[in-house]
């Protein structure tokens, strides 16, 4: 028996190492049973300290492993609760190391919930798996949105409500209804049939808004569509998706650019935009005005210092500057000269007055003579007078002449 199997090997296997088997495994069970919904209990729950969640799903006769990894459990309204029934959606997979096949859950939800329930969770993972809901794939919306087309129903309470508020907060622009029905089977073409003709539209617009009022969630099942969720994605222009109440949810919310939680949400969000441009503009309209005031006033100030600086050095001016000083020079001359003929003229008095008191004549008028020689000298020395030698001798009232002895 054993000499047959050890024959068979030869001829028609190969050994397998275990690692190589299971990753073959794992293959085959990712390749076959990926995005699959299974419903049973939550049972031996371990919350790791990573994050994770590690557990079995199990019915009444059978069991399978499960993980919930960090990422996915954050998605999650609550965590998992051990004993209570679920429907959970992932992959089949295989955790090789230990050989143990298990589910990878990427979502779970109670059980009970219903069949759109189940149906929306497919798309919003189906989507959110290609993409679709990512932030950079995201447009960003006008801050000053002037052409906005709006797609919803003509008789609905969403467009009243809508442009009743961009009316109330004074928006000024264009608004340009594209019809369609919002509600129904018919509703998910309409309102593809909506972006087609926007796309045909000319001029251009600046935003488009989608919406509708609120109901349940039947009534808000056209805005789940997966044909419309991918136009919305496709579309070139910005969307905001103004769908419902603020509790309601639909794909639409997801892919939109923005999400408004209701049509009137969504007016108010535009006019908010479109107030604060209109601030902005405003201020710097203002600020422009003081920068002007101040530039003119500084320039102004600029030109006056230039005439002031060109009028004091005009040729003009210097000779009309030199001639004042000439005519300072000269009345501090001729006051100079004043006050040195006046000091000169009060010397020549004290002389003359000198001179006066000490003249021959005041001399003889006191009684004194004095004596001449023959050639009319004064004598000073009557010893150096010869004897017989003529004289005259002066008086105050004449002359009287006399011989030397």
């Amino acid at each position: 028996m054993q000499s047959e199997l050890f024959q068979t090997h030869e001829e028609d296997s190969r050994i397998w190492e275990i690692s190589e088997l299971n990753s073959s495994i794992r293959k085959v069970l990712e390749k076959n049973f990926s995005q699959v919904w299974v419903r049973g209990e939550v049972s031996n729950l371990k919350a790791h300290s990573s994050g994770h969640y590690y557990f079995q799903l199990k019915d009444n006769s059978a069991q399978i492993k499960a993980v919930l990894f960090r990422g996915d459990a954050r998605n999650l309204p609550q965590s998992p609760q051990e004993g209570t029934q679920y429907l959970a959606f992932g992959d089949i997979t295989a955790y090789e190391p230990r050989g143990d096949y298990q589910i990878r859950v990427r979502h779970l939800m109670q059980d009970g919930i219903g069949n759109l329930r189940l149906e929306f969770e497919r798309l919003k993972l189906l989507l959110e798996k290609e993409g679709l809901f990512e932030p950079e794939n995201k447009k960003l919306i006008p801050s000053f949105p002037i052409r906005i087309g709006l797609i919803t129903s003509p008789e609905g309470a969403a467009i009243h409500d809508f442009l009743t508020i961009l009316e109330r907060r004074h928006w000024k622009g264009e608004v340009f209804l594209f019809p369609s029905l919002v509600q129904g089977s018919l509703a998910p073409a309409n309102l593809i049939k909506a972006f087609g003709q926007i796309d045909q539209f000319s001029p251009s617009l600046d935003l488009i808004v989608i919406s509708r009022g609120g109901g349940s969630v039947e009534d808000l099942w056209a805005f789940n569509d997966e044909k419309l969720v991918r136009t919305i994605s496709a579309s070139q222009i910005p969307v905001i998706s103004a769908v419902g109440h603020q509790t309601d949810f639909v794909l639409s919310d997801f892919v939109a650019d923005l999400r408004a939680e209701t049509p009137s949400a969504a007016a108010e969000l535009i006019s908010s935009l479109y107030l604060e441009e209109i601030e902005k503009a405003s201020f710097l309209e203002k600020r422009l005005e003081e920068i002007k005031c101040n530039y003119f006033h500084n320039l102004n100030d600029q030109l006056e210092l230039l005439k002031a600086k060109l009028k004091f050095g005009s040729p003009k001016n210097k000779i009309e500057r030199s001639e004042q000083q000439l005519d300072d020079l000269e009345n501090r001359l001729t006051t100079s000269a004043k006050r040195i003929l006046e000091k000169e003229s009060q010397k020549l008095c004290y002389l003359r007055s000198r001179l006066e008191g000490s003249s021959l004549q005041n001399t003889l008028e006191k009684g004194f003579t004095y004596i001449r020689g023959q050639n009319g000298e004064i004598i000073k020395d009557g010893k150096a007078l010869p004897t017989g030698t003529k004289v005259s001798v002066t008086f105050r009232d004449g002359n009287l002449g006399m011989t030397a002895n």
